[in-house]
């Protein structure tokens, strides 16, 4: 997935070159303004898909000894470490949610003050019980 994505996002950098090519600047204002339009749009849009490529999950490292929690970041080019008491999280809890193809659960882990985490994507309610136990045991550790 982060291949084709990675595929996407070059491929957009592609789009601009025909209006760079057949770009002077004896066209009126309002054409160099739509090439220039054409030329940074794609860009973005491929910096957009090259961010999604690189970026890294989510990750939780639940350290019991010092009862606290460590979430990294998910932005490629930027590290960014957080460590979050076990005090400040909310008991986690099962949800479940709907989509196409039905029902699947997540495991939704609040903390105080921050917006709520949503751990993992479940397709059987015992697989997210499982998960729901391990995570509320590794908190009461």
């Amino acid at each position: 997935m982060r291949f084709f994505v990675g595929v996407i996002a070059l491929a957009m950098f592609l789009i601009p070159v025909p209006f760079v090519l057949h770009t002077h600047l004896g066209l009126p204002w309002w054409q160099l303004g739509l090439a220039a339009l054409c030329v940074v749009l794609p860009c973005l849009a491929g910096l957009l898909f090259l961010t999604i490529a690189l970026g890294r999950c989510l990750r939780l490292h639940f350290d019991a000894s010092g009862g606290r929690l460590l979430r990294t970041s998910r932005l490629p080019f930027k590290w960014h470490p957080a460590c979050i008491a076990y005090a400040e999280l909310e008991p986690p809890s099962l949800q479940e949610r709907s989509s196409e193809d039905g029902p699947y659960f997540v495991i939704r882990l609040g903390v105080r003050g921050r917006w709520p985490m949503y751990l993992g994507s479940f397709d059987r309610r015992e697989e997210g019980v499982h998960w729901l136990d391990r995570v509320t045991a590794q908190l009461k550790a």
